[in-house]
């Protein structure tokens, strides 16, 4: 076994390991000398002051199958270089002909292939770094490699403590198959010389610093960089071994670009970044890609000159920043080109996402969100970082210096379009398109119409964040649109937050959970207290309409939170649910759930009424509980006036007063009037009185009886002057319930 000159050549030898400069060595001598490490001896300690660092060479014995996966030795020479100042120690293998295997750290070219034995930084590792851990974990690495488990196929053998002052960002989407190339540009940060993000060169809006030249490898297992090259010419080394011929390249990208116009001018006066992708075959889940990127220090120009494919134009004829080809091409000039290798970051995109938020695919589902207030910018943001859902943001309004309180756009965007501005911003998240439309759903311009009709002819989620009843109305009443809806908002106090969502087939659809959800705060004890607040509004400017609810911006964010989780995970059921969190004093959070429960729609020539199984089996075991008399009691509900909706929403018990036999019944008024006060308040005068309900014997059908009829009559007068027509519900034996509604004529509406 030859073992590397590297070694040699290394600082002076030591006989003495009290002489080692570095504490960390002379513990690993130290146990490695007293047998706390098994299975391995020093050989040989050397110190350089230049470097200042100690070295100890220690041979390793390794625990290897017999079918090797790479050709680990039985015992292996291995070199642990320990900086005096306690810097990151370096693992070297001192055998010359060493495997190239994953996990491996880049070094410059001739020096020993570097062991990468922690993947953690060294500031984290460095605070339980030990002698003995750091024989430890060479000689898992060792048997690892042998049998083929350092790393997982599907990762790139991305050297983890390879380090760059310099970064560069990648979009995603730019460095996938695409029919024609992508031209990116890189946009060194203002604030960081050493921060270059890149994009597509149609969208730049500044003049470039650095222009993108990609190259791609053919593929094959595991081939990649190995050294890091700080020239040119070592570059085009490394390339070479892995069959890229770079200066060929480089010789016809730059001859391209050659010319007077602006944009060439432009690429040739900016530096290069050379981004060259690896894909690498896996067994499992298909090729992935290794990305590496290095940044020149001359301009595309330069090396175009360099190479002797580029002339300076000395022609006195347009631009003298411009190049011309070189006719014919020359011999290239002896000169030293710089390279700085730098950290590849892709942005983030809707797989990456998904990924890093523990999800196993992205949530591709088109979604229309409807208000992008403080709720609606924070859950499709959520949602947005998480992969989940692709967007279109509508909103009519800008965003005014206190909506920064709550809101996640920030300061930068006050006086833009809320729509614009979410939708950038998503966009960012995202790196895709995210289109707004900034307009009034109530009354859309002209130049709205159109995109609104395919925005939610195209949906297949509307999530209504507007925390307006009659938006709410207004989407769940669109027609041909078949996207499902839901409906999120916080309660007045920010203290709670609502979650509506209609099932999948949207025969219980948001009006329907609406008037649910009032039946729940109206019979729900937890839920007593729940529109109500303490504090007014905050008028936050001279307008008399200027009024802001005063919610802390904790509140609004955990609540946005907690929606969010709730949207994902009601989006992987079928069916139709009201969920509302409230956060308690105690810092605790209190979730109460109902499920939707399916209605019944019946209607007459101007009007719908609609009612819920729940409301009917209420019923029906009030009727059980007052058997054999009759009972009876009003009927609160919902009247959507200009929809011509009444939807029944709770029904009350017969007052203290009232008379019930087995053959008639006379609803008492004790209490009456506080008690539909009440829940009108408690639903901020959402439910009002629509009608009365009644029992009949078990003899008897849900048919009105004559006294039913004067009774509607008599109903009919007293609710006309409000635009209403009088409603009785009859309930009967073996679950049979009618509704009977007065017109002028008198009209049977449903019968059992």
């Amino acid at each position: 076994m030859k073992l590397h000159n590297w070694w040699n050549d290394f600082g002076k030898e030591l006989s003495d390991p009290d002489k080692l400069s570095s504490d960390l060595a002379k513990e690993l001598v130290s146990q490695v000398t007293n047998y706390v490490v098994p299975g391995v001896n020093i050989v040989s300690l050397r110190q350089s002051a230049a470097m200042g660092c100690s070295g100890v060479f220690i041979n390793i014995e390794v625990e290897r199958p017999q079918d090797l996966a790479y050709p680990i030795q039985a015992v292996e020479p291995i070199a642990v270089i320990l900086p005096f100042d306690k810097r990151q120690p370096s693992v070297l293998s001192l055998r010359e002909d060493f495997p190239d295997t994953p996990h491996q750290n880049w070094v410059p070219s001739g020096k020993p292939r570097a062991l990468c034995i922690d993947d953690r930084p060294w500031e984290e590792a460095r605070l339980t770094a030990t002698g003995f851990d750091i024989v430890r974990r060479i000689q898992v690495w060792l048997s690892n490699a042998s049998r083929g488990e350092l790393h997982d196929t599907a990762q790139p053998p991305e050297p983890l403590f390879f380090f760059s002052a310099r970064t560069i960002v990648l979009p995603s989407s730019a460095m996938m198959e695409n029919p024609e190339p992508v031209e990116l540009v890189g946009i060194i940060h203002e604030d960081n010389p050493n921060f270059v993000f890149t994009i597509e060169a149609s969208y730049v809006g500044v003049p470039p610093n650095i222009t993108v030249v990609a190259i791609k490898a053919r593929p094959q297992d595991q081939e990649r960089i190995r050294h890091i090259p700080n020239s040119l010419s070592s570059l085009a080394s490394e390339l070479e071994n892995c069959g890229i011929d770079l200066y060929d390249k480089l010789k016809t990208v730059l001859r391209n670009w050659a010319g007077i116009e602006d944009s060439e001018i432009q690429r040739l006066s900016t530096r290069l970044a050379i981004v060259v992708t690896f894909p690498l075959a896996t067994e499992q889940q298909g090729p992935v890609n290794d990305v590496r990127a290095f940044i020149t220090d001359q301009s595309a120009g330069e090396i175009g000159v360099a190479l002797g494919v580029l002339h300076t134009n000395n022609s006195n004829v347009g631009d003298c920043r411009a190049y011309i080809a070189a006719i014919p091409v020359r011999e290239p000039i002896n000169q030293e080109l710089r390279v700085e290798s730098a950290q590849v970051h892709y942005r983030v995109s809707r797989e990456i996402a998904a990924m890093l938020s523990g999800r196993k695919k992205p949530d591709n589902r088109r979604a229309v969100l409807v208000g992008a207030g403080s709720l609606g910018s924070q859950l499709s943001l959520n949602l947005a970082r998480e992969g989940a859902l692709a967007w279109t943001v509508i909103d009519c309004d800008i965003l005014l210096p206190h909506n920064t309180v709550r809101h996640a756009l920030h300061f930068d965007d006050i006086g833009t379009q809320k729509a614009n501005a979410l939708a950038n911003k998503i966009s960012g998240v995202l790196d895709e398109r995210v289109e707004p439309i900034c307009c009034n759903l109530f009354h859309p311009d002209s130049g709205s119409h159109d995109r609104l009709e395919k925005a939610f002819k195209d949906a297949e989620i509307i999530i209504d964040t507007s925390a307006s009843v009659a938006m709410s109305r207004h989407l769940c009443d669109l027609h041909n649109v078949h996207a499902r809806r839901i409906c999120a908002f916080f309660n007045p106090a920010g203290t709670s937050a609502v979650l509506m969502v209609e099932n999948t087939s949207r025969s219980i659809t948001l009006r329907d959970l609406e008037a649910q959800y009032y039946r729940n705060l109206i019979c729900d004890r937890r839920l007593i207290h729940h529109l109500e607040t303490e504090y007014p509004g905050v008028r936050y400017s001279g307008s008399c309409r200027s009024l802001t609810n005063q919610i802390p911006a904790s509140n609004a964010a955990l609540l946005s939170a907690l929606i969010s989780q709730g949207v994902k995970r009601v989006l992987e059921t079928e069916d139709a649910s009201i969920s509302i969190w409230t956060l308690k004093d105690n810092g605790e959070i209190e979730l109460v759930n109902f499920d939707g429960t399916p209605v019944t729609i019946k209607s007459t020539d101007e009007w719908k009424i609609v009612y819920d199984d729940e409301l009917v089996s209420n019923i029906m075991a009030v009727r059980s509980e007052k058997l054999p008399n009759e009972t009876g009691g009003a009927l609160l509900g919902i009247t959507d006036m200009n929809a011509k909706f009444i939807h029944l929403v709770h029904a009350l018990s017969q007052p203290e007063d009232s008379s019930g036999t087995r053959s008639g019944f006379e609803r008492g008024v004790f209490d009456l009037r506080n008690q539909v006060t009440k829940a009108m308040t408690m639903t901020m005068d959402q439910v009002r009185y629509v009608g009365e309900w009644h029992s009949h014997p078990e003899e008897a059908l849900a048919t009105p009886s004559p006294t039913d009829l004067e009774q509607l009559n008599w109903l009919r007068e007293e609710m006309e002057f409000e635009g209403l027509n009088g409603l009785v519900a009859i309930a009967a034996a073996d679950g049979s319930f009618s509704l009977v509604l007065s017109s002028d004529v008198l009209a049977e509406v449903s019968q059992n």
